[in-house]
């Protein structure tokens, strides 16, 4: 069967939603798919042809199951043929084959909302939509190994206690419904429930708290200046500190240039420190893409990683920004003996990889027992969920 109209909502405590036991996931997790086709006489439609689209249709006729179309919402690609199914509009796909094929919406990218495109499936007639976590669950990694679902259900299942844990933690009733919207997703396969963007000032919600011309910012990830821009049009040339960190040489580059046409006053607060940050002092493999998503990988260069607490020993912080593609834990366990002496306000990425959802936030709470936690979500299907950690007295809610 389709992933269904659910009966649960964001006011439903995950106790209440998460009631499988591990084993039950486990089957799940291996039968969705086949019960999925099996009710519609393995008739299926793939909406999107990109990586994922393709993907599936090869790993589909792999269990002998020949996709009857292939459809996409960009007009350049209608009339366009992959592996001998021509691309059809919505329209025309919803009206050949909507009453009784199963709709599998294979798009990942940060602007793809589910929910919008189920709707708007279902308002072109389709009688059955669902998402692309069945295919991830029967395939895995051969499918997809990305941000979000990285890993099956059944681990959240498997540590279930933290994500309940986790679920109590949130100041806010938003960042409470982005918490549960994200475990449900990762959980049921199902991303309908995802609110729609807070407004797009990631890093310094004001809404959460104000930012000070007093600031030391530590920005890990710095890559090409991006958050550099954003403080600089927060505060002016009345910041005290910014320490970009950037293990990316290709991105340095961009970043020295940015920083170069800067005036000089402004400049000299800025400090580019070419490295990465973790748990431990050592050398990592990094690919030099200069890309946002460049990241440690075998193939790399060697570049020095260094603990937070050993950069800045001697530096007080009153800010730290982490967006380093699925590091975070690793360099807020660097950084304990520094987080926990100044009290900063955190700003950590929480979306690289499954369980950072619940883990960095309970890591967050035991280094910071009396800062306010908040989640907010600013790309679509879970992309750039942010964790802010806030010192009561700069909390605005």
């Amino acid at each position: 069967m389709p992933m269904p109209p659910p009966a649960y909502d964001l006011n439903t405590p995950l106790a209440e939603v998460l009631t499988e036991s591990v084993g039950d996931v486990r089957q799940r997790e291996t039968s969705a798919l086949d019960g999925i086709l099996k009710a519609h006489g393995n008739r299926c439609v793939m909406f999107g042809c990109g990586t994922l689209g393709r993907k599936a249709i090869s790993l589909f006729r792999e269990i002998g199951v020949q996709p009857v179309a292939l459809t996409d919402s960009d007009p350049a690609r209608w009339g366009t043929a992959y592996e001998g199914l021509t691309v059809l509009s919505p329209e025309d796909a919803a009206h050949r084959f909507g009453a009784d094929a199963v709709f599998f919406v294979t798009i990942w990218n940060d602007h793809h909302w589910y929910r919008s495109t189920r709707a708007k499936l279902t308002s072109l007639g389709c009688t059955s939509v669902s998402s692309y976590a069945p295919i991830f669950w029967r395939f895995g990694g051969r499918f997809m190994d990305l941000l979000l679902l990285n890993e099956p259900p059944h681990r959240v299942y498997q540590q279930l206690d933290q994500v309940l844990a986790a679920e109590t933690l949130w100041a806010d009733t938003e960042s409470l419904a982005i918490y549960r919207a994200n475990l449900i997703s990762r959980s049921l396969g199902d991303s309908s429930f995802f609110p729609y963007p807070a407004p797009a000032n990631t890093y310094f919600p004001s809404d959460i708290f104000s930012i000070s011309p007093e600031e030391v910012i530590v920005d890990c990830g710095a890559f090409d200046g991006d958050t550099i821009r954003s403080t600089l049009s927060l505060v002016g040339s009345d910041l005290k500190a910014i320490y970009a960190v950037e293990a990316d040489t290709v991105s340095l580059e961009k970043l020295h240039s940015y920083l170069a046409g800067l005036p000089a006053d402004v400049r000299q607060k800025i400090r580019e420190l070419n490295c990465a940050v973790g748990e431990t002092r050592c050398t990592i493999k990094f690919v030099m893409a200069g890309l946002l998503t460049s990241t440690a990988g075998d193939a790399g260069q060697d570049v020095d990683c260094v603990p937070l607490d050993e950069l800045f020993a001697e530096t007080h912080v009153t800010f730290i920004k982490m967006d380093i593609e699925g590091a975070e834990y690793g360099a807020l366990l660097g950084g304990r003996r520094l987080i926990q002496r100044d009290k900063p306000i955190l700003a950590i990425c929480v979306y690289h990889t499954q369980n950072d959802i619940w883990r960095i936030p309970l890591l967050v709470r035991d280094f910071l027992p009396q800062h306010k936690l908040y989640l907010r979500a600013y790309e679509g299907d879970g992309f750039q969920t942010v964790l802010y950690a806030v010192p009561p007295e700069r909390a605005r809610i």
